[in-house]
Parts: structure tokens; sequence; C-alpha cells
């Protein structure tokens, strides 16, 4: 019966994963999909179905973090799935465990419970990971995208054709973000809200400070390329002041490394040879 519980488990499991793993289509795409069809819409009734376990405010959350990590073809349900299968994959790894080892009851279900937590979190812990490397990934790429659109607008291109060109220079999440940009402009969007809609999806600080800037340059007039300069030394100059704090840290970081790895090797290379001395001349 243990065996036959594992099986049905793990089918369930892998149904649900791979559920979960099927690419659904960005909102630009739909959009162009919809434009191209004149109203054909897909049928998402399974999605539904799964939306309707999870509330509205915490569905919102979730999408707005999918957003972030540029998870575009997630959905929260879809992450639903995948943290009601790492609970079942937590169960079905304490089972086992139990099967084999013959754990009595109580620590059976403490494991349980503990690792059916992991297996649940685990996909949240993936999706934060996420969000925090396409952070970083932007703020390396911004000052080379900066001055690349300076560069260009003082050449004598416009915004939007300078932003096209900086594209080389913005590899990445950045440079994605840019391009989804410019396409909603070319179905007709107004550059600023288009911008703002990046930065939205993004909520990376340096990357919202530069469209507000760009935003506010444009409605009063101000030299875009000037503003473009000083915004790009500013990012260098907070990227510098991150590194440096990073620097920082590192000595008190290696402290406990340093006090269950180095100490002991050096307490047996120290010590090591005295005892084994004392020990071989005090024989009985």
């Amino acid at each position: 019966m243990m065996i036959l519980l594992i099986v049905a488990l793990g089918s369930v499991t892998i149904f649900m994963l791979a559920f979960s793993l099927i690419p659904q289509k960005s909102p630009l795409t739909k959009t162009l999909e919809e434009l191209e069809a004149r109203g054909l819409q897909r049928d998402a009734r399974s999605v539904h179905a799964f939306e309707k376990i999870f509330s509205k405010e915490r569905r919102g959350v979730l999408r707005s973090k999918l957003m972030e990590a540029g998870w575009y073809t997630v959905t929260p349900a879809q992450m639903g799935v995948r943290m009601v299968a790492g609970t079942i994959v937590g169960v079905i790894f304490s089972l086992v465990l139990f099967t084999l080892l013959r754990f009595p009851i109580g620590p059976a279900a403490t494991a349980t419970l503990v690792l059916s937590g992991v297996g649940t979190y685990l996909p949240l812990s993936l999706l934060d990971r996420a969000i925090a490397a396409r952070k970083i990934q932007v703020q390396k790429a911004l000052p080379d995208f900066l001055d690349m659109v300076a560069t260009t607008v003082q050449a004598g291109l416009s915004i939007n054709q300078a932003l096209g060109y900086a594209i080389d220079a913005a590899p990445g999440a950045l440079g994605e973000e840019i391009k989804s940009a410019l396409s909603e402009i070319r179905l007709g969007r107004a550059r600023s809200d288009a911008l703002k809609a990046a930065a939205e999806r993004l909520q990376q600080q340096q990357f919202t400070t530069t469209i507000t800037a760009i935003t506010q340059a444009e409605r009063l007039g101000t030299n875009i390329s000037k503003v473009l300069n000083e915004l790009s030394e500013d990012v260098r100059n907070h990227r510098i002041m991150i590194v440096e704090e990073h620097a920082a840290k590192l000595p008190v970081r290696m402290v406990f490394p340093m006090a269950l790895f180095m100490l002991p090797a050096l307490f047996v290379v120290i010590f090591g040879a005295l005892a084994a001395n004392y020990l071989t001349n005090n024989k009985p």
C-alpha cells in the first residue's frame, strides 16, 4: 500500500509539474495576436479553475513578482500548481524515508511537515532569486546603456531611434524590457507610458529614476543627453558604493568560516606533533 501511495503521488506530481511548465503567452504577444485575429481569445478555463484556490490579493502580489522576475510565460495559477507539486514531492520523499529507514510515527510526521513545507516554499524561493538576479543584471547594464543613448542623442537621433540602437549595449533583462517598450510605442502607445510600464515591470530603483528623469526632461524641454550622462554617472557611483559595502562586510562574514574550518586545522597542525611526541615518549 505504501508503494502504491508513493506511485500515485508521484504520478500526480509529474502531471502538475508538466502543467505548470507549459509556457503561457506574454501580454504583448496576446495583444498582437488579438489585433491580428480581431478578437480571437484563448480558452483558459483550466487556468481559472486553479486561480480560484488563491485570493485575488495574493494572485495580484504573485503576478507582480512574476513580472519582476521576467517570468511572463508563467501565470499565478501555474505557480500555485508548482507549490502544490512541491508539497507532494516533500510528502513522497518523507514516505520513502519512512519506508526504507523504518522511522517511528512521531519523527516521520515531523519530517513530513518539514519536507512538505520546504517543497511548498521552494518555487517562491526560486522566484525571489530570479528577481534579485534580474535587478542586479539591470543595474550592471544600465550605465553603458545610458552612455549609448546619450551619445546617439547627441549625434542627432531621436529618443526612439537612440533606444533602438542602444539595445545592443543592454543585454539581458534591460534589453528585453526596452524592446517591449519600443514594440508598444510602434503599436501607438505613448513613449512615456511605455517606459513607465517597463519600469513598473522591473521595479528596479535606478531604472525607475532614469525613466522619471527622461520623462520630466522631455516635458520641461531640458537637454536629454546631459541628463542621461548625469544619470549614468550616478548609477556608476551607486554601484561602486554597493561594491564597497559588500567588501566592508567580508571580514565579518569570514569570521565563522575561519572559526569552523581553519582554526581546527591550525590546532591539529600546531598541537598534533606535540601530542604525538608526548604520547610516544610516555609509553608504559
